[in-house]
């Protein structure tokens, strides 16, 4: 009887360590997304990492192919820091679970150039919901740059670098995951001097061939371009305001796909913005249908009502 119990015993201990040994992740074949998130180590909090560390190599068993990632996390995470045709490595740095609630899965993403650390969101039923970026790479001796997790889960992003003069200055910037699905900028600290400066408009010069393309402004730092998109049922378009007591701003470049004749949306994958363009006239009225809290500050939003500005008169030739 005691032989048999311990051969049950021993059976045992081996489906558990059979069914507590973690997946690979830097192959090719499909896992479940608790594999996925099962791959990270439980970290504890605060969590602190600095561009200095970042840079440093990581073990192969930490990494994570891409095939994998992509089967989990949206192309949009990493589009503002690596284009298409590069693809970093990545590895899983750890994992931070709230109870019942959120798991928070932390990823370095690396080529020899660039590295990021970025903060994935999963809610409770493992879906994945939001992604930022929490410190990068930097190569400017005069400057560190900080991310960092408090036990409340709020998220710190800071800078700090020594002007020309010697005065030290710092910029710090706080967000906490909210159930609308975005991690929203909750605090803004800095103690540099504001420059005002020209608004760059990066689509100025694209094709406006389209009826309804054009520049609609309220003034030089307030206005919607619209510019053609890739066919009729799509427009290009970048928004920046500046507007408030505070000075709230807000900017977004994208494409938006008309969903009626005059009414075009702004959304994709990953990412819980939803912006209405509706043209009516010579006007278009913008309005968050969704929260577009990564775009703009706290206390304001993308809305309010702009008028498309006159195309100056095409020059005609003389007659001989």
């Amino acid at each position: 009887m005691q032989k048999l119990i311990g051969i049950c015993l021993v059976l045992l201990v081996c489906f558990t360590a059979c069914k507590s040994k973690k997946k690979d992740l830097s192959g090719e074949e499909p896992v479940t997304v608790e594999d996925f998130i099962g791959f990270f180590q439980e970290i504890s909090l605060p969590y602190n990492i600095a561009d200095t560390q970042i840079n440093k190599k990581l073990p192969d068993s930490l990494l994570i192919s891409e095939k994998i990632f992509k089967q989990f996390i949206p192309d949009s995470v990493l589009k503002n820091d690596y284009t298409q045709k590069v693809s970093p490595k990545l590895y899983a740095l750890g994992k931070i679970s709230d109870k019942d609630k959120e798991t928070y899965v932390l990823v370095k993403a690396a080529t020899a150039e660039k590295q990021v650390g970025y903060i994935l969101c999963f809610d409770k039923d493992n879906i994945f919901k939001a992604a930022m970026p929490l410190v990068r790479n930097n190569p400017d001796r005069n400057k560190s740059v900080t991310g960092s997790i408090d036990k409340k889960l709020t998220i710190t992003t800071s800078e700090r670098r020594k002007a020309p003069n010697g005065q030290n200055l710092y910029k710090l910037n706080a967000y906490v995951y909210n159930n609308v699905g975005i991690f929203t900028l909750i605090k803004i600290e800095s103690n540099e001097v504001v420059v005002p400066k020209e608004v760059y408009n990066p689509i100025d010069t694209f094709a406006k061939k389209h009826k309804l393309s054009g520049d609609y402004i309220l003034n030089k730092k307030n206005f919607v371009s619209v510019r053609d998109g890739r066919n009729e049922k799509r427009l290009l378009f970048f928004i920046h305001f500046e507007k408030g007591k505070d000075e709230c701003t807000g900017e977004l470049k994208g494409e938006a796909v008309f969903i009626k004749p005059n009414i075009a949306q702004f959304r994709q994958v990953g990412d819980p913005c939803i912006l209405q363009l509706s043209f009516s006239g010579n006007k278009v009225t913008l309005s968050e249908v969704q929260a577009c809290g990564n775009y703009r500050g706290i206390k304001c939003a993308f809305d309010g009502t702009y008028v498309k500005k006159k195309e100056p008169a095409a020059a005609t030739k003389k007659k001989k």
